[in-house]
């Protein structure tokens, strides 16, 4: 099959001219991604090939032949083919609405992730996960990038009700955490895309300690659940150009407040006594 740049003509036709020619992997992939172009741009890698049925490399080697530099440099063409620059920034976004209007929408898709979530959340899954933790001798959190805010909270707010948890931003005393663990503890993992390679690695070792792990991740097909004993499943569409926008880390949030709440019921004694001796011992920093 013939190179043929990514600057000069739009992905969709250069797919379509070259479709004759493939057989194989390639094939399915270019037709699959025909078919369905704007549900594409919203897949990761994994996810593409798990529903075409081939491998992640086949799908590399497709978008190299038609002279991307992989999969990732396809989807960008893909989305400036389909979608206008500024809806790529939001879904509904206008090049003509007002700061007002940009706003508004902005938080309807933040309340409309939170709906979508609470409607595919698993609650016998998320009730496992909340006896695991009260359970738990240590609890671990691993989370890079976006992701590394919305650690941090769930840590302070553990820690807080009483539970031994904790959390680094350096992925490197993430893993040494990680290869410390055992039976009695328990692993969280988040990551909105679930293909961070420092989350995935670092709840892996955790799992192969014999840790219980936690996921919560958007992407039900995606590397980190292959080692969630108890995966938790946000629902938000992305974008590329805003992949970790406010909407998927207000779903992040809403998950890791459930686990929170839960927490606090199952042992309320503790959690109420654990707060009170807290709050005691940093009311100094407060006016």
């Amino acid at each position: 099959m013939k190179n043929r740049t990514n600057n000069d003509r739009g992905s969709l036709a250069v797919i379509s001219d070259a479709l004759p020619q493939l057989k194989g992997s390639a094939q399915k992939v270019a037709e699959y991604i025909l078919n369905a172009p704007q549900e594409t741009i919203n897949l990761t890698i994994t996810e593409l090939g798990s529903r075409v049925g081939v491998s992640e490399a086949s799908i590399v080697r497709f978008a190299q032949a038609l002279g991307y530099s992989g999969f990732h440099a396809l989807k960008i063409r893909l989305a400036e083919d389909i979608v206008s620059p500024m809806s790529i920034v939001h879904e509904d976004l206008l090049p003509d609405d007002g700061a007002a209007t940009a706003v508004q929408k902005a938080m309807t898709a933040g309340l409309r992730s939170l709906e979508d979530t609470i409607h595919i959340l698993d609650m016998p899954v998320l009730e496992a996960a909340i006896r695991a933790l009260c359970d738990a001798r240590q609890i671990e959190l691993f989370a890079s990038g976006n992701s590394i805010p919305m650690a941090m909270d769930l840590n302070f707010r553990l820690t807080k009700i009483g539970l031994r948890s904790r959390f680094s931003v350096d992925p490197t005393m993430q893993e040494m955490y990680a290869s410390l663990t055992s039976s009695e503890d328990v692993a969280i993992g988040i990551s909105h895309t679930g293909s961070s390679k420092d989350t995935v690695y670092a709840l892996e070792l955790a799992k192969e300690r014999g840790a219980r792990t936690v996921c919560i991740v958007n992407h039900s097909d995606s590397p980190l659940t292959r080692y969630g004993d108890y995966c938790l499943f946000t629902s938000t569409r992305v974008s590329h150009f805003r992949e970790e926008r406010m909407a998927s880390n207000l779903a992040t949030l809403a998950l890791t407040e459930a686990l929170y709440v839960g927490i606090c019921v199952e042992r309320s004694d503790a959690s109420v006594q654990a707060v009170s001796e807290t709050d005691r011992a940093t009311g100094h920093r407060k006016y």
